[in-house]
């Protein structure tokens, strides 16, 4: 039988503890509880974390794989830390062609707002075209099972066949493919299954030399980008087309010709391919501003931040392998084409800037190491590295349009190998192209990190439009030269995407508008630069405070108390004590006189 008392082993022996009742035991223990969890959340933080990873033994992908349903907000961001890869989407190849072969590049296409297909390239063999589930907890990130078709065969022989295709290109019409020393264009409806694909242009001579074509020739492409205008008004839905940019409505292709060391800008508005220039030296290895060594991954960005500054419709961005950096292009004119003296002006490609960290220098961890594949997601230009095994983010700077600044990488778990051939989707997610060590070939995608699909690009204007306006800075010194009045008035014009240049079209706003003469028109500076937002800065206190302003806590306004040293409180108390005490002595000795 259970004893009605209970010895205590920390009390007087022989003594005994009565029973503690129900509500007693609930509170110790519970009591215990909280100092245990408390003890393993201070000491063992990791050891809790480690617990609620087994709990978590279920990776529920039709959450973590999708835009959450209230999103969060994110302000501007400049850096993030890396993050990896988590698989959505995990495809081997042998579910998709049978066969565990190689995948030389991918390509993404959005058709519509819910049609969205994936084109894929076997080494040694054809083009598989793959669609994205459109709807279910699999939307966005998985595709129907097998392939829905194939394009061409795989002979070097055959001109009606590929010859080891290097990348393709899917077009909202059809699809450009690039394979040895030829680029073709296919006209293929996505939608029917069963229509085959109608050669419409062609470049280049499949595997061989063609010397007749001389600059046109290519030797080894590898990749081709494109740049075409939402529609007959706009570059891009907010760029207007204007006189600034005559040629906006062409549709161009830019191709790495990786053995010739260059970049081939060709107009493809008609129905021929038509060679317009290069960017680099034909045939020659360059590591400085006028060349590349091995360029390979092409993505076009429309607009560029320079589109709103002067006449550039794009900026194009090069993957230098062998030079591990990447390479900023501007399409657009060195010229204003606008002005009369100026017609006829031609677009070109110009030298924009580049990004590139020593990979044996103190960032190694920021550079770029074999990069091969690049991408445009909404501001952000991603990276793919061969032997970096990572997807690195880049942006422009927006004060410095020709410098690029690191945000983030994405890097995947251990014993996966990132080939380099991968696409961003308008949706948020990224398809790739990976190797699961040793050698299981396959194509996966990811939904990309919240902060870079939801925040917003740095705005130069916007942080204008917070700073407080100095109106003597802009009555004295502004308004007293005209070069400093240009140079300022115009910076905020463009990057407030006001028309000052075209008075026949809306939103005309002349440079002039602001000069009164004796003063600048503040107000309608306000009214149309400034949104309505504009307050005065306060005016800066003077260099030294007068006398009468200046005292110290105690009453001092100068050093010493005009040649008294000054002291602290309580010596100053004890100092006035003893000054009320020889005033009483002395008042009382007159009373008694």
């Amino acid at each position: 039988m259970r004893s009605k008392h209970v010895e205590h082993s920390l009390g007087t022996p022989g003594k005994s503890w009565p029973k503690a009742t129900p509500w007693v035991r609930c509170v110790t223990l519970t009591t215990l509880l909280t100092l245990a969890v408390a003890t393993l959340c201070y000491w063992a933080p990791d050891r809790l974390q480690g617990i609620r990873r087994l709990q978590t033994t279920v990776d529920d992908k039709s959450e973590r794989c999708k835009p959450p349903r209230k999103p969060p907000n994110f302000g501007t961001i400049f850096s993030l830390d890396p993050v990896q890869i988590n698989f959505c989407g995990e495809i081997p190849m042998t579910e998709l062609v049978g066969t565990n072969t190689q995948v030389s590049s991918i390509s993404f296409l959005a058709l519509t707002a819910t049609a969205e297909v994936v084109t894929l390239v076997e080494k040694g063999g054809p083009i598989y075209q793959l669609n994205v589930l459109s709807d279910g907890d699999r939307a966005r990130w998985d595709i129907t099972r097998p392939a829905v078709r194939t394009f061409g065969g795989n002979s070097c022989l055959d001109f009606t066949q590929f010859c080891e295709v290097a990348s393709v290109t899917p077009l909202l019409t059809g699809f450009v493919v690039v394979d040895r020393h030829r680029l073709q264009e296919f006209n293929v409806s996505w939608g029917e299954s069963e229509s085959s694909e109608v050669a419409l242009n062609t470049m280049g001579k499949m595997n061989m030399e063609a010397p007749i074509l001389q600059d046109a020739q290519l030797f080894f492409p590898t990749y081709l980008a494109v740049y075409k205008s939402v529609n007959n008004t706009h570059i891009s839905d907010e760029l207007e087309i204007s006189p600034l940019f005559p040629h906006a409505t062409d549709r161009y292709f830019f191709v790495s010709d990786t053995g010739h060391h260059r970049v081939m800008f060709i107009n493809a508005s008609s129905h021929s391919l038509q060679y317009i220039e290069s960017y680099g030296v034909m045939g020659e290895a360059r590591s400085d501003t006028t060349g590349f060594n091995f360029p390979m991954g092409l993505a076009v960005m429309v607009p560029a931040d320079e589109s709103f500054y002067g006449p550039v419709m794009a900026a194009v961005f090069v993957a230098d392998r062998r030079n591990n950096r990447l390479v900023k292009l501007l399409l657009g004119y060195r010229r204003d084409p606008s002005q009369p003296q100026n017609k006829g002006e031609k677009p070109t490609l110009m030298w924009g800037g580049e990004y590139y960290r020593d990979i044996a220098g103190a960032e190694y961890n920021q550079s770029l190491y074999d990069p091969v594949g690049v991408s445009i997601y909404r501001h952000w230009i991603f990276v793919s590295e061969a032997e970096g095994n990572a997807i690195t983010v880049l942006t422009t700077n927006y004060m410095q349009h020709d410098e690029l600044l690191y945000i983030t990488e994405l890097y995947p778990a251990p014993g996966i190998q990132l080939t380099g051939s991968f696409s961003t989707t308008e949706q948020g997610y990224l398809w790739f192209a990976y190797i699961n060590r040793p050698s299981t070939h396959g194509l996966a995608s990811i939904y990309l990190p919240e902060p870079l699909v939801r925040s917003p690009p740095a705005s130069w204007i916007e942080e204008f439009r917070a700073q407080c306006t100095n109106a003597t800075v802009y009555n004295l010194f502004i308004m007293a030269n005209a070069t400093i009045y240009d140079e300022h008035v115009l910076q905020v014009l463009n990057a407030a995407r006001i028309n000052w240049r075209f008075p026949y079209l809306p939103g005309y706003l002349s440079k002039d508008a602001f000069n009164l003469t004796l003063m600048f028109d503040l107000m309608l500076w306000n009214e149309t630069v400034l949104e309505g937002n504009m307050f005065y800065c306060l005016p800066p206190p003077p260099e030294t405070t007068p006398p009468m302003l200046s005292a110290n806590e105690d009453g001092w306004n100068t050093p010493g108390g005009g040649g008294v040293t000054l002291l602290g409180a309580s010596q100053r108390m004890c100092r006035m004590c003893s000054l009320h005490v020889v005033l009483g002595i002395v008042l009382l000795s007159l009373m008694e006189m």
